[in-house]
């Protein structure tokens, strides 16, 4: 699962980048690229419990895009590649006000910031569908199904409006995700604020409106609090009145605006969280840790990781009756520990 970070020159782009993920990135780089690991205890929990020595955590792929626009308005097709095939788009803004780095439209405003790449996404759409309705009227199918939803979608992008998830209906996901549409993605907008900051109420009630997450963000203060050991990060965080360094709050916010949880599985060496979106079948989680698995899938053996703890271990987790067998259309909760049955 991954999220590109997108931004008007000189908003602290990278700034949050390094704030979500320890790096220390810097200077003119077309990507910089940082897999960073979903905060989950139960991980830790288990490997203790079942005396594994190796952990893995679901993961985020954060991607620092250098953004460059069209002669139209949208966005390069240097950069639009990359943002197509992310799972999430992060918008970040600027708040901050700095006298050194001058803002590249001049005053700072986060709501006309959000608006003008708001507005490029859109555009970079419209003209995908434009391209695709002139097509298919070429070839005699504008009565068939996948016209008539580019129609839909196109007026909407026309009235300079994001298309949504709203308005993709489940018959058409498949017609349709080979366009991979900016506006249709999850959003989540980080405000970037500083010791000196313009008001951001107006960018927050705007972004609520169009459905997107908003998460304000001290980017430089957290940049380098990230870099510190994780007892002298405690320290710094309380003294701003937070419990969570930056990279925890964005990616559990960033969970739930993709509707995603976390199952776990206790291998022969490793303790192991997957990310599944949620109402997600034993057989898609069965796919997730292996293909061979979702093929040759017969049961899920399933119980709450609380469960599990509780019991200290499976044998007293079945003689509790607590071990659960299954069936492929079960759907997995956030903190099933799911154990595969297969034959192939």
């Amino acid at each position: 699962m991954e999220t590109c970070l997108i931004g008007l020159p000189f908003c602290g782009k990278t700034t949050i980048f390094n704030a979500l993920s320890g790096q220390q990135a810097g200077g003119y780089q077309q990507v910089h690229l940082a897999e960073v690991a979903v905060p989950d205890p139960r991980v830790e929990q288990l490997a203790a419990l079942f005396d594994k020595k190796k952990t893995i955590h679901a993961a985020v792929l954060l991607k620092d895009l250098h953004l460059e626009f069209s002669e139209q308005g949208g966005i390069a097709s240097g950069t639009l590649g990359e943002l197509r095939t992310s799972d999430a788009v992060t918008i970040v803004l600027r708040a901050f006000v700095d006298e050194a780095v001058a803002h590249s439209l001049g005053a700072v405003d986060p709501l006309r910031d959000l608006r003008k790449l708001l507005d490029s996404m859109i555009l970079s759409d419209y003209e995908i569908v434009e391209k695709r309705l002139e097509r298919l009227e070429k070839e005699g199918k504008k009565g068939e199904q996948e016209y008539q939803s580019l129609e839909k979608i196109s007026a909407r992008l026309e009235e300079g409006r994001c298309i949504g998830a709203d308005l993709i209906h489940e018959e058409d996901r498949t017609l349709l995700a080979g366009f991979q549409f900016l506006t249709a993605k999850p959003m989540i907008v980080v405000i970037n604020m500083g010791e000196t900051s313009v008001d951001i109420s107006e960018v927050k009630l705007q972004s609520q409106e169009l459905g997107i997450d908003v998460f304000p963000i001290q980017g430089l203060q957290e940049m380098e609090i990230s870099q510190l050991s994780p007892e002298d990060q405690k320290e710094f965080l309380a003294d701003l009145g937070l419990q969570d360094p930056a990279k925890n709050r964005f990616l559990n916010a960033l969970y739930s605006r993709l509707d995603l949880i976390s199952f776990l599985t206790v291998g022969d060496h490793e303790a192991r969280a997957w990310s599944i979106p949620k109402g997600a079948t034993a057989l898609k989680a069965a796919g997730k840790i292996h293909t061979d698995m979702e093929r040759g899938f017969i049961r899920a053996e399933v119980i709450s990781c609380e469960e599990l703890l509780a019991d200290g271990g499976f044998a007293e987790a079945r003689k509790h009756g607590r071990l659960r067998l299954e069936g492929k259309e079960y759907q997995v909760q956030d903190g099933d520990v799911v154990m595969i049955r297969f034959n192939l």
